[in-house]
C-alpha cells in the first residue's frame, strides 16, 4: 500500500504519493487551499482519483504535514493540521470500505527546505511559488518514509 503526504497551506495545498514498497516519493500537483472541510474533500478526492487509474495505487497511510514552531509548540496551521486530521479520520471511515491510517508528521521547516532546493535547482520565482507546496509535500512524505525503515 501507498503513503500519502500532504502539505496543507492557505493558498494550496501539496500532494505527494510513495512507491508501492514506501521507498521514494513523487509529488502531485497541487489544489487549492481554502475552508477545512473542503480541503479534506479534496483530499479524498484526489486519492479516490489517484486509486482509481490502477489497482496497485491503493493508498494505506495518509500523513498530514504538522507545522510546529521550531521549539514544538503549536503554531495556527499546526492547530489546522490536527482539524484537518480529525475530519479526514471521519470522513475515511464514512467513505472507505478499508481501513487508512490518518497521522500527523512533524513538518518544521519543510517550506523552507522546498525554497532553497528548487533556489538551487534555477526555478523562477513563479515556479517557485506553484511548485513549493508539491515539493515540501515529498519531504513530509520523505521524512515519513525514512523513519518507518
Amino acid at each position: 500500500m501507498r503513503v500519502f503526504a500532504v502539505d496543507l497551506g492557505t493558498v494550496r495545498m501539496g500532494f505527494a504519493v510513495s512507491d508501492p514498497l514506501g521507498l521514494t516519493a513523487q509529488p502531485l500537483e497541487t489544489r487549492p487551499g481554502g475552508a477545512m472541510r473542503q480541503m479534506c474533500r479534496t483530499i479524498l478526492e484526489e486519492i479516490f482519483e489517484y486509486e482509481h487509474a490502477r489497482e496497485e495505487n491503493r493508498v494505506g497511510t495518509i500523513v498530514v504535514g504538522n507545522a510546529l514552531h521550531l521549539n514544538g509548540q503549536s503554531s495556527d496551521m499546526s492547530k489546522r493540521a490536527q482539524e484537518c486530521v480529525r475530519l479526514l479520520r471521519i470522513y475515511v471511515r464514512q467513505h472507505i470500505p478499508r481501513k487508512i491510517n490518518v497521522l500527523l508528521w512533524d513538518e518544521r521547516l519543510t517550506s523552507v527546505q522546498a525554497e532553497n532546493i528548487m533556489i538551487e535547482g534555477g526555478a523562477s520565482r513563479r515556479t517557485r511559488r506553484l511548485k513549493k507546496d508539491q515539493v515540501a509535500a515529498q519531504l513530509i512524505l520523505e521524512g515519513y518514509l525514512d523513519a518507518q525503515r
